[in-house]
Order: C-alpha cells, then sequence, then structure tokens
C-alpha cells in the first residue's frame, strides 16, 4: 500500500448504455481488467452483475470503475452499480446509435444527479465516416435534451484496435478535473453490492463509500437488522489499507457475521445513531419519456443506494403525478430502508418494471400532517445550510431537533451544521438545537399548563413539578421545559415551595361547604388529641368524599396545622409538640424506656401508639433498641 493513496482524491466511474454495445469490452481495453467474472457472463458474453476494476486517471486521482449489465433483464443489477458514481460512462455503439437502454440509464443517471459524464461511441472499427457522423449527431441530440449533459465529450473508440482509447482516458480526466475530494468528517455509510466468503479470511463485502470513512479495527452496523460486526482488514482494488475514505470503491472483510446477514441490500455504517424509517416524505420527479401519471396508493419499486423495496405512494390530496412533474409525496415502505435526507432514489413501476422517476428524500418517517410540512421540506433540500437548518429546527417546534441525529436528518456535514446553527440564530439546550424564540415559547406554554392545572386542581396550593413535566412532555423537550421553569422562577413569574409551584397570586378556591368541611376536619382532628380519628373514619363522621377530604387534610398540613404520622393518621401539632416534650422528660435518666411505659403514660392503644412512637424514630426524636427506647440525641 502507498501510503499517499488515501491522501488522492477517490473517484468513481460507472459505466451505461445498451445491451451489447461493448461496455466490457471498453473497460477491459481502458484498465486491462476482465469484469465479466461469471463463466455464464463469459460463455454468453453478456453482462449479468456488476464488475469492478481500477483506472489510472491521474497521479492525483484514485479511480474505481463499475461496470453494470446493459440488458433490462439486468436492470435491478444496474442500479445497485449506480450507487455512489461520480462521472458516468456512457457506452453507445457507432453502428446502432442511441437504444432504449441508453435513454433509461440516462434518465437515471440523471434522476440520481450524476451531472458529469462522457460518452464513448464504440465499435468505431465498424463504420465509415459517414455513419460514424450520423451516430454522434444523434448522440449529440439526446445529450443536448439536457442542459447538463451538453459539455459532455463524445468520443470514437475501438476496443478491438484500441483507436481512441487514450483520447477517452484524456476526456474522463478532464470530466473528473473538478470533482472535489469528499469530506472525511461525516458519517460512514457504504451500501453493500457483494457478499461472499473467502477462506482464512470470512466474510468479504464490497460497495462505494458513500460518505466518511472506516478503518481496521472499527466496529460497523449492519442494516437492515442493526447487528454489528468488526473490520478485519481493507482493500481498496486488491490494495491492502488501514482506512478507507469517500469516493472509493472498497471490499470490507468483517468479523462476527456471516454473508447472508450482509448480502447486496444491506448498508455498513458507523455505530451511531444510524436508524431505518418505515416512511419518507420526498420530492417525486416523474419522468416526461412515460405516458403513465404516479397515483396516489400505487405500488411502487424504491431502489436507493443497493436496496429495492416496495412502497405505497402517497401524494397531498390524493392527486397523481402527471409525467414530467415534481411534486411531494410520502412514500409507505413495506420493509424499512436506512436513509438520510437528501439521499437520492429511483422509482419503478410494480408492474411492468420500468423506470417512472426519482424521488429525493425531504424527512424521514414524516408525521401524518405531512402536507403542512411541505414549505420546510424545499428549504431544507433547496436553501443553504443556515435556511435547511432554521426549517428543519422550526418542524420540531419544542421539541428540538436532537444534535447528535441531525446531520443524518439533514443531510450534511455535522461541522457544516453546526456553523449554520450559529449562522441561523439557533439556541442549543441539553442535546438539541431550537429556534431563537423557543425559550419564550416555552415559558408561555408553561405557564398555560400550570393555569390548566391549577384550574384542575382547584383546592391545591400549587401543582407538583413532576405535573408540570408531564403536561409538556408531549409537546416539549424536558430539558426547554426544565429551562422555562428556571427562567419563570428567576422572574417571578412562577412561585416555588418545595416540589410546588404555583402562579403569582394564586390561592387554593374552596366553595363554602368546603370551607366548612376544613373547620371541622380541623376542630375534630384537635380535639381528639393523640387519638384523632383515622382518615377513612373522619370521612364518613364528617359525610367528606375521599378526593376533597385529601385536599382539606393536606390543606392543614400545609397550614402548619397537624402532620400526617401514617397516611391514615393525622394528629395537631400541638398535641405532637406536648408528646415529644413528655417523652424527652421520660428519656432524660438515659435509661431504655419500653412500650408498656409509654402506654401507661400516655393512656394509648397500641392502635396509636407504635404509629406514633415510629414517628419520633423518624422525626430524630428517639431511637429504638433492644431493651425500649432512649433519646436519639441525649442533652448534654
Amino acid at each position: 500500500m502507498s501510503e499517499g493513496a488515501s491522501d488522492r482524491r477517490g473517484i468513481v466511474i460507472g459505466t451505461a448504455g445498451h445491451v451489447d454495445h461493448g461496455k466490457t469490452a471498453l473497460v477491459r481495453a481502458l484498465t486491462g481488467i476482465e469484469t465479466d467474472r461469471w463463466l455464464e457472463e463469459q460463455k454468453r458474453g453478456l453482462t449479468i452483475d456488476l464488475g469492478f476494476a481500477r483506472l489510472d486517471l491521474d497521479p492525483g486521482l484514485e479511480t474505481g470503475v463499475v461496470d453494470v449489465p446493459g440488458h433490462e433483464d439486468f436492470l435491478k443489477n444496474m442500479l445497485a452499480g449506480a450507487t455512489g458514481i461520480d462521472v458516468l460512462l456512457l457506452v453507445v455503439a457507432a453502428d446502432e446509435g442511441p437504444m432504449p437502454q441508453t435513454h433509461e440509464h440516462l434518465a437515471i443517471a440523471r434522476l440520481l444527479n450524476v451531472r458529469r459524464g462522457v460518452v464513448a461511441l464504440t465499435k468505431r472499427d465498424r463504420v465509415d465516416e459517414d455513419w460514424l457522423e450520423l451516430a454522434s449527431e444523434t448522440t449529440r441530440e439526446l445529450l443536448d435534451e439536457d442542459p447538463a449533459r451538453a459539455s459532455w465529450e463524445i468520443v470514437p473508440v475501438s476496443a478491438l484496435t484500441g483507436e481512441g482509447i487514450e483520447p477517452l482516458r484524456a476526456a474522463l480526466r478532464r470530466s473528473t478535473a473538478e470533482i472535489r475530494a469528499r469530506s472525511v468528517e461525516d458519517r460512514f455509510r457504504l451500501p453493500v453490492d457483494r457478499s461472499f466468503s473467502i477462506r482464512g479470511t470470512g466474510t468479504v463485502v464490497t460497495g462505494t463509500v458513500w460518505s466518511g470513512s472506516v478503518g481496521v479495527g472499527d466496529t460497523v452496523r449492519i442494516f437492515p437488522g442493526g447487528g454489528s460486526a468488526r473490520v478485519r482488514a481493507l482493500q481498496v482494488h486488491e490494495d491492502p489499507r488501514r482506512r478507507v475514505a469517500a469516493g472509493r470503491r472498497c471490499a470490507v472483510a468483517l468479523v462476527g457475521v456471516a454473508p447472508a446477514a450482509v448480502a447486496r441490500g444491506s448498508v455498513l455504517v458507523d455505530p451511531s445513531e444510524w436508524g431505518s424509517s418505515e416512511r419518507l416524505g420526498v420530492r417525486v420527479r416523474a419522468l416526461g419519456s412515460r405516458d403513465r401519471p404516479l397515483r396516489h396508493g400505487q405500488r411502487l419499486r424504491v431502489y436507493l443506494g443497493t436496496r429495492e423495496v416496495m412502497a405505497r405512494l402517497q401524494t397531498a390530496d390524493r392527486q397523481p403525478v402527471a409525467p414530467g412533474a415534481t411534486a411531494w409525496a410520502v412514500l409507505a415502505l413495506e420493509a424499512p430502508l436506512l436513509a438520510r435526507t437528501r439521499d437520492r432514489a429511483i422509482l419503478r413501476f410494480y408492474s411492468p418494471v420500468t423506470t417512472i422517476g426519482g424521488i429525493r428524500v425531504a424527512e424521514l418517517n414524516p408525521p401524518p400532517d405531512w402536507p403542512a410540512r411541505t414549505g420546510a421540506w424545499r428549504r431544507i433540500l433547496d436553501g443553504a445550510p443556515a435556511e435547511a437548518i432554521a426549517a428543519a429546527v422550526a418542524l420540531e417546534g419544542l421539541r428540538g431537533l436532537p444534535v447528535a441525529t441531525s446531520s443524518i436528518l439533514l443531510g450534511r456535514r455535522a461541522p457544516t451544521l453546526e456553523t449554520a446553527a450559529e449562522e441561523a440564530g439557533c439556541v442549543h439546550i441539553g442535546d438539541r438545537w431550537f429556534a431563537a424564540d423557543a425559550v419564550t415559547e416555552a415559558m408561555e406554554a408553561v405557564e398555560q399548563s400550570v393555569t390548566r392545572l391549577h384550574a384542575a386542581d382547584r383546592r391545591a396550593p400549587g401543582v407538583s413539578k413532576e405535573a408540570v413535566r408531564s403536561a409538556m412532555a408531549p409537546f416539549c423537550d424536558l430539558e426547554l421545559a426544565e429551562t422555562a421553569v428556571r427562567r419563570l422562577l428567576a422572574g417571578r413569574g412562577l412561585l416555588e415551595s418545595g416540589p410546588r409551584l404555583a402562579l403569582p397570586g394564586h390561592a387554593p378556591r374552596l366553595t363554602a361547604q368546603e370551607e366548612e368541611g376544613r373547620a371541622q376536619l380541623a376542630g375534630t382532628i384537635e380535639a381528639a388529641g393523640l387519638q384523632p380519628p383515622l382518615v377513612t373514619e373522619l370521612g364518613k363522621k364528617l359525610r367528606l368524599d375521599r378526593a376533597v377530604l385529601d385536599d382539606l387534610l393536606r390543606l392543614l398540613q400545609e397550614s402548619g396545622l397537624t402532620k400526617a404520622v401514617t397516611p391514615e393518621l393525622h394528629v395537631a401539632v400541638g398535641a405532637l409538640e406536648t408528646m415529644e416534650a413528655r417523652v424527652r422528660e421520660l428519656l432524660a435518666d438515659a435509661a431504655p424506656v419500653p412500650p408498656a411505659r409509654f402506654k401507661e403514660t400516655f393512656g394509648l392503644s397500641r392502635k396509636y401508639l407504635i404509629p406514633l412512637l415510629e414517628y419520633l424514630d423518624r422525626e430524630g426524636v428517639t431511637r429504638r433498641t433492644a431493651k425500649g427506647r432512649v433519646l436519639a440525641r441525649p442533652a448534654d
């Protein structure tokens, strides 16, 4: 392995074109590598599966070629190969010109936003100059249908004689000149296009590193399934590496997983917050070359990376998407997909299996009211990073945008988002980003919640902090709610008393009947001394509903008139203080006093004596020993 290999720009070139137009022969002439690996391919002279080769174009480039099938029967394999390519090498036979698969492959490249390309006009040796000129003109007309392809070079070439091979290399070199190296400061993701086992090595998978980087010894997660494996070894076109970055074809030897568990369609990612999606909010682009619209409820094939899943299309107001039109929609997936916002994917009809359009992911797992969110989706996909994060944060409202998953939810690198969040004026609270006015909005929501809680429990002097948290939880992040409460307390917009909160000026509101009940309750407890009726007996005696009784008892406690010795035994504070004073006198000589002596002194039955003595133990007045109770803190 050359030390500088990983410092070069990684470029992936993908072939495309009609069956039998000479893609594999051309790759062999360019690279010296036979990409038809299977015996059946070599016997039939037909590429069935993906092939891969190294192409040396420039010392500053590390270029790989993906040779894809052209036959309609293997277009699914072609779509897997189109994953992650930077430059399209479109192959058109000079003796036939553009054919049906030529058009479809170009459409797929456009839907996947492959903007750079070169056309190899193959089989130059089979045609004369006039026919060659006609094929070139026809191909140029096809390219000119899309302004993005108007600058693509057309190079006549013969894989048989070698004519045009060097000019084709030069054209490919020019097409890659402005492609920037992909940043390694991103999350690692590699869609798997091959999986097999090698004796002595174990499970090996191959694919194009879409983003980030992976190193020997790293742990990767596997989707679908969510299992994990360790990276034993890495290769780029048979060259061993310690680390492989985005933009490179890569072979990964894995420990701890069988080939069947990481087959084509799987994705390797870093072990962070990646997760599968059951629904995708998308912008759909329907091909204008098809005469069938996309209809609400239609079953479609979705190709994202190397994975194919079925989905149902949900359009706004159930309106169809006409050929050539774009629209917002949701895809209800029949199997989970590991996706990232801004990903592009291909749509094909369920039957007949033809390419109908493409999508760009705008939101992962959108809610049922998604049509109201499409304005934000537009800003997320088309806006600058600051506009995109502001839109995503606005969608989340008081729930906030999780910082840890923001690069997945916005499809942008974390360093870019940190700068963008600052530019957009977002505030960072806990582990989430919020809009600049989120704290003020949360303070208003807390006040409204406390107002409702006061109304629901009018006899209470305040509301518990936990009740406020529960009221805010459905729509507000906990850290933000806590921040709002602290701001309100600091500004006296809320008052705190122990575990309770109250709005300024709030007081318990009792009916005349309840006021009378409180007075009777206080009088009954005070008159009974150390032997008041238990709570259940109080309710019967005073004819008070249990909920009202509990509230009145709580008010008596909070006013300092009574204490709860047990949940069922409430005693007047004066009676308890008198008992405590007598107990201290009784234990003044430090000799342990047994329960019988207390019973004799206070004239109490065990029903009251035991709870009262245990109360004094809890209060730190007495301490129980084997011979009886003593003062917990003897007098000096």
